[in-house]
Parts: C-alpha cells; structure tokens; sequence
C-alpha cells in the first residue's frame, strides 16, 4: 500500500496535466480542461488531484456550470383549475452544481466559511440574488422545487463528493457529468480553509462543447435556420418518398 502511496504521488507531481493552478501552499490539478460532447454521449467525468502543504487545513472545491436565469413556478386552484400561478425568479443559477469538502464534521466557523463562498446548496441559494411575487412569502419552497428539479435532471447532487487523500497532502475528488449536463464553460473554484477562513483560493476553467456531427447539427440549427429547416423538411419528404417506392406491393 505504501508503494502504492509513493506511485500515486509521483504522477500527481510529474504527469503534465492540461489545466494546473497553483500557490506556496496549496496545488490543483485537472486531469483534462475540456470535455467533448459526441453523438451518443452518455456521459463523462472531472478528475481533479491537488496537494495541500497544512494537513490541518480543510479543503473544498466547487464545480459551477454555466449560469442562467430561472423561474420556478407554483400552481394554485383558481375557479377550478389548476394553473401557475405563484412564481420565484433566480438570477444567474449555476445549470450544473456539484461540491466536495474534506471535513465531515462541520463547525460553526467552517460553516460560516462555507456560506460565504457559495459552498454547498444552502450557501448557494444565500449568494444567488431571487425575487418572488408578492403573494408568496415562503421562497424556501421555490428552492427546494428547483432542488429536486436539478436532482432527476442530474445536474444537482444531493451529497458532496468524497474527497479522497492519499497522504496527508496528496488528494483526489472525481465529479460526475451527466449526459444532461449543459455545454459550455465550466468554473472549479478550490479552497483552502483554516479557522473558519479561507486562506488560499484558486480557480481554474473547463470546457464542455459539442464535437462532431453534434456540433454541426447544433451550430447549423443556431446559425442558419432557415436553411437548416429546409433541409430537415427535404430530408422528411425524400425519406417518406424512398419508403414509399422500396414498399413491396402486394
């Protein structure tokens, strides 16, 4: 196990990573800046390797995907029938989500860090400027509704990634990305956290794009509509058209 210890090590030091950010305490590493979306995608990873000189201090890494804003509706019975009818508005929501920290038992200091640099779903609802209308008084609702919203989509995670140390330095943390997950820039935001403040903070970027025919086919649809209807209604008419010839007549 230790020579193990000692392989792992070496390659976190050596191997040239394609994204790496650093301080005179504190060392990321991303295994790939970009991941490729493909026809048939079913989904991918981000794997990350850092080492931390104070074993003592508590680290952290969020992954943010592109942000938007969203509105979460609520229905209500009106003469009857049921439609939206209450509303909240969430400005610049991250469209994907996910986090990690080293530190299981969370104080009161730590927790205040936490909340202040938008570490986990309770600090990231605080950081994230929201609006409802006024006859709603209990946004709290609307939070959760978008919560869940993101669990089934995937994009959201219900716990924290497991920050996983291979010495008292050396460490590794492994994000999912779901065939759901949005394209384009990703931010990880790192921390390194010591009496309830944050001592050092790097932040590095990712990118997920579309390759391929899929981005083709994306971009044609983006850039040139009009064309790209006509194509797609050329295609279904030649398509009914050869089925229709091919069909062997009785």
């Amino acid at each position: 196990m230790n020579i193990f210890k000692v392989l792992v090590a070496c390659l976190i030091i050596f191997v040239p990573f394609n994204a790496s950010a650093k301080t005179d305490s504190f060392a990321v590493s991303i295994a790939s800046d970009h991941i490729d979306v493909t026809v048939g995608f079913n989904g991918s990873s981000i794997e990350l390797f850092g080492d931390r000189r104070d074993k003592n201090a508590v680290v952290a890494i969020v992954v943010e995907g592109p942000k938007k804003n969203v509105t979460i509706w609520q229905k209500a019975r009106v003469m009857g029938t049921w439609v939206n009818r209450h509303y909240a508005k969430f400005k610049r929501m991250p469209t994907y989500y996910n986090y990690a920290i080293s530190e299981e038992n969370i104080d009161k200091s730590l927790l205040k860090a936490m909340m202040e640099n938008a570490i986990g779903h309770d600090a990231l609802f605080d950081r994230v400027n929201s609006s409802k209308n006024k006859k709603r008084a209990d946004i709290k609702i609307f939070q959760d509704a978008l919560l869940k919203k993101n669990y089934d989509l995937g994009v959201f995670f219900e716990k924290p990634v497991e920050i996983k140390f291979i010495n008292n330095n050396f460490f590794r943390a492994s994000f999912d990305v779901p065939p759901s997950a949005p394209t384009g820039e990703y931010k990880i935001h790192s921390f390194l956290i010591k009496n309830g403040k944050v001592i050092e903070h790097i932040t590095d970027g990712l990118k997920v794009e579309q390759v391929g025919l899929n981005a083709f086919i994306y971009k044609s649809a983006q850039n040139y509509g009009f064309i790209y209807a006509l194509v797609c209604i050329f295609i279904a008419l030649f398509s009914g058209w050869l089925v229709s010839s091919l069909r062997v007549k009785p």
